[in-house]
């Protein structure tokens, strides 16, 4: 006998190697570009292979059989759909990685250089009122809470579809997360409005609260798309021409009343620069993403959209290739994204907002009065967080250019050298992160205070508490991106609820060791501040270790 193998055994091989080579063209079929044997399995699981199909094949579990498939993928792709390596250098991609991270940044960026420059940027003023600042300082914080839940839920999808290059479900999930998002953070807003603001502040500063809150939303909720793809330049021109108008309408009104402009002058000029940018660059985004996705939808194979080698896609046919999931479902995949997004602002701003109502306490006031000694001290300590944004952007795209080597090097069903590169990775960027951040905390608040003294001047006078709550929260927003790593590291992974749960927890932590510490004074705020970023720096270090442990388990599950 030629073959070592009695006939019916060697036979059964044959049908074996078959049934892999038929599974690898599924596969190409379903996705041309599986990334990991992880995708391939979640393929043959959605196609009815799982654990069961597995054993009868001969292999222990679906894990086993989709390293089996993986490995024949190849010869069903043709050389064009192979990935080349990128002809950037190591450190020149580093750097462009860094910088582009650093300019997700530049809308805040601008703002402060031009709050700075010319004391008024886009939503505040170093002239305005107590009550103005008061009623804006709201605004702000609903309208970034409600940004931030909205912005969230579009990320994470739009992020897996452009990941796809599916421009027709990015205009989807663009239409479904910022649409309603947008309807249900109005309706925040108005609550918000009619129980807590109208009840307790003069008319005129409540209506300021919503022509704020409104140009705000608007304006932050105008950047997520062009975060999403991308376009840095897009996010400086949009800022820089909401900065422009608002210094156009400032310079008019100057002109026509011979040199003087009032506060509400001012306030109209921001609020006009807020809103024309914001649609600009909203109705801008949203017109590329429609480009795009019909360009994509004219170029489907014929067998996707008719019967014939020329048939075109009629509106009926492309509806019928494209298939566009129920939001229903897909919301309840999203929504803790939604929670963390509100609850990260609410942990940022929870310090403020209890410092707000002990200054309004002591003058008489029982709610939130605008405590500028305190906003100036915290808002300085948030310039360092511009550098180290960097830093966590280029370690995730670090992260997720190197998981599919490691997926390639190390097999699923032996994945402990998997497990114990992946904890390392984690370990060492912490670090470098804890590191930078604790050396530029240390070192900034020296920086700051040497600011020409029109600009630190109330930190000066106050004394030495708010010099002491300057140096404390440098230290704290220094530390504030690894945690903000951490949860991107679990976000990655398919880990929702350990970022959502960090950031309320430490809201509540935060917002109790604020309202203790604060009777001492506003500057003893910063405790709050403290244990809120520690509390969600904590958890989210502790889930990211243990999804370190099982990371390639946890993205098989999120499938």
């Amino acid at each position: 006998m030629s073959s070592t193998l009695p006939i019916p055994d060697a036979r059964r091989a044959d049908e074996v190697t078959q049934e892999l080579h038929a599974l690898a063209y599924l596969v190409v079929s379903r996705q041309p570009h599986p990334r990991n044997p992880l995708e391939v399995a979640v393929h043959l699981e959605d196609c009815g292979y799982g654990d069961e199909a597995a054993r009868a094949f001969g292999f222990r579990d679906v894990f086993e059989l989709a390293e089996e498939v993986w490995s024949r993928i190849p010869l069903y792709q043709t050389p064009d759909e192979l990935r080349r390596p990128s002809p950037l250098g190591w450190f020149r991609r580093a750097l462009e990685q860094y910088f582009r991270g650093v300019g997700y940044t530049s809308p805040w960026m601008l703002s402060v250089l031009a709050l700075f420059i010319t004391r008024i940027a886009l939503w505040s003023s170093l002239s305005a009122s107590q009550e103005v600042a008061t009623a804006v300082s709201l605004a702000f914080f609903v309208a970034t809470a409600c940004a931030g839940a909205v912005s969230q839920v579009f990320a994470v999808r739009a992020l897996f579809y452009l990941g796809q290059g599916n421009w027709l479900l990015f205009r989807w999930i663009a239409t479904r997360a910022i649409v309603p998002g947008s309807a249900a953070s109005a309706l925040v807003i108005a609550l918000v409005y009619r129980f807590a603001i109208a009840p307790t502040y003069a008319p005129a500063y409540g209506n300021l609260f919503l022509e704020y809150a409104v140009a705000i939303y608007l304006f932050q909720i105008a950047l997520a798309p062009l975060y999403m793809l991308r376009r840095i330049l897009g996010l400086i021109i949009t800022t820089g021409v909401a900065l422009f108008v608002t210094w156009i309408a400032i310079w008019t009104i100057e002109r026509t009343n011979s040199g003087a402009y009032g506060v509400q002058a001012v306030q109209q000029a921001q609020i006009l620069g807020l809103c024309i940018a914001g649609a600009a660059a909203l109705i801008g985004a949203y017109s590329y993403a429609v480009m795009r996705s019909r360009r994509q939808l004219r170029r489907l194979l014929p067998e996707e959209v008719g019967d014939g080698p020329h048939d075109r896609p009629t509106r009926d046919q492309a509806r019928a290739s494209v298939q566009i999931p129920r939001f229903v479902p897909v919301w309840r995949q999203l929504w803790l994204y939604a929670v963390y997004g509100t609850g990260y602002f609410a942990m940022l701003f929870v310090d403020r907002v209890v410092a707000g109502i002990h200054f309004g306490a002591l003058q008489g006031a029982l709610h939130y009065v605008y405590p500028p000694t305190y906003e100036l001290t915290t808002d300085l300590a948030t310039l360092e967080l511009f550098p180290m944004m960097g830093f966590v952007f280029y370690f995730m795209t670090e992260l997720s250019d190197r998981f599919l080597g490691w997926l390639r090097t190390y097999r699923v069903t032996e994945s402990r050298g998997f497990h114990r590169k992946l904890c390392l990775f984690f370990a060492t960027r912490v670090a470098i992160l804890a590191a930078v951040g604790v050396a530029i905390g240390l070192v900034a608040p020296d920086i700051l205070l040497k600011l020409p003294s029109t600009l630190i001047a109330p930190i000066l006078v106050a004394g030495p508490a708010y010099i002491a709550a300057l140096h404390i929260a440098a230290i704290v927003y220094g530390i504030l991106p690894v945690g903000l790593f951490a949860s991107q590291f679990l976000f990655f992974w398919g880990v929702r609820f350990a970022s959502a749960w960090g950031v309320w927890a430490g809201t509540a932590l935060g917002g109790t060791v604020a309202a203790l510490a604060v009777s001492r004074g506003d500057a003893y705020a910063v405790y709050g501040m403290a244990a809120a970023i520690g509390c969600f720096v904590a958890i989210t270090l502790i889930f990211g270790f243990r999804t370190a442990m099982r990371g390639d388990f946890h993205l098989y599950a999120s499938h």
